[in-house]
């Protein structure tokens, strides 16, 4: 019984070392890596929820959507309980575009866990789409009450204040999430394109120079970049990263091809 007992006991820290692993992975962003150790975490521990959760996560980055919703529909069987669960398989639904079913993740996430700020900052964009605004901002100021050190919330929150009009408070927001996170690409991005809006171009540039020196691959960066070179006159360099932004990412074309066209065009004057 004792040596049955140690056994067992063993392979049980065997297999959370394997989570951790990848666990620390995941926070780099080591993302085949993380996957790896979340296969081998849910082979040694079939039964455990957060093993199908984590690799659930890996999975929708990854944007192998159909193994990722199978593995949050896997952890909810296992724990219909489990927030996470729900709150991964939102995510899955937004990128999905099935709003309705994410914000019915999202929703129930939060009665499980109503301190979930995850759940509760997505559910907050999911609102505000809808026009929900009220709703959306009292969401999402509950999360900052809740956590206000997340910065995501902040840049989230800015957003909508900026699209609600409030640009002052918007930048405010943008300012507390780059404060908070100073490497944070999202933040970076959003407070250049608040500040680009504002016609403080060389403010913005400043923003997406950052992302750039931090992520030398960023195509969101470049175009928004590009954009600000546009207005401020100088052609080649609005021509030259837009053109950059859409080699990296060709989704971003019909974006952003209109400010392309200009900058062509005026150039060419």
């Amino acid at each position: 019984m004792f040596v049955s007992l140690f056994c067992y006991t063993s392979y049980a820290q065997n297999a959370e070392d394997l989570f951790d692993k990848g666990q620390d992975a995941f926070g780099r962003n080591s993302l085949t890596e993380a996957l790896g150790y979340f296969n081998d975490y849910v082979k040694a521990s079939p039964d455990s929820s957060k093993g199908y959760i984590q690799r659930g996560n890996v999975l929708l980055l990854l944007k192998k959507e159909v193994d990722a919703s199978s593995d949050f529909n896997k952890a909810i069987g296992l724990d219909p309980n489990n927030f996470k669960a729900y709150s991964g398989r939102g995510a899955l639904n937004v990128l999905l575009q099935k709003f309705d079913d994410a914000s019915a993740d999202y929703k129930k996430a939060l009665s499980l866990n109503p301190n979930d700020g995850t759940s509760m900052i997505a559910l907050a964009s999911l609102e505000f789409s809808e026009s929900k605004y009220d709703d959306a901002f009292s969401l999402i100021d509950k999360a900052i009450e809740i956590d206000p050190g997340n910065a995501e919330a902040y840049r989230n929150r800015g957003a909508m204040r900026f699209f609600y009009g409030d640009t002052l408070k918007a930048i405010n927001d943008e300012d507390k999430a780059v404060e908070l996170a100073p490497n944070n690409l999202n933040a970076l991005n959003s407070r250049g394109a608040i500040l680009r809006e504002m016609g403080k171009y060389k403010e913005a540039i400043e923003d997406y120079n950052r992302v750039l020196d931090i992520d030398k691959n960023n195509a969101e960066a470049y175009c928004r970049r590009g954009i600000a070179y546009l207005y401020l006159g100088d052609y080649d360099k609005s021509i030259s990263d837009i053109e950059t932004g859409i080699k990296l990412q060709p989704t971003l074309e019909p974006l952003v091809k209109k400010y392309l066209d200009e900058a062509k065009q005026k150039k060419s004057k």
